[in-house]
């Protein structure tokens, strides 16, 4: 590795097989038994002093409120019930 090479780390979590197949488009991928999978990214750069992840979160980014917060319960009155 030398300064200024940039790396891109993907893994994923299976509820499967790992084996993976990329479709006809050359650009989509899904695991061989099409289960469940969640896949992210992060993007590094190598710098003089070791490495920087690009896509790291700032104190400016937005929240990710869906992993943050918990969701909120609505409770039925029963109401829709009647009108249908």
């Amino acid at each position: 590795m030398k300064v200024g090479h940039i790396f891109t780390i993907e893994p994923m979590i299976n509820m499967g097989t790992w084996k993976d197949i990329t479709w006809n488009d050359k650009w989509t991928s899904s695991t061989e038994d099409g289960q469940r999978s969640a896949q992210f990214e992060h993007t590094l750069v190598i710098t003089e002093t070791g490495c920087e992840i690009l896509t790291a979160a700032t104190k400016d980014s937005i929240p990710l409120e869906h992993i943050t917060q918990k969701p909120k319960v609505v409770e039925s009155t029963g109401e829709e019930e009647k009108k249908q």
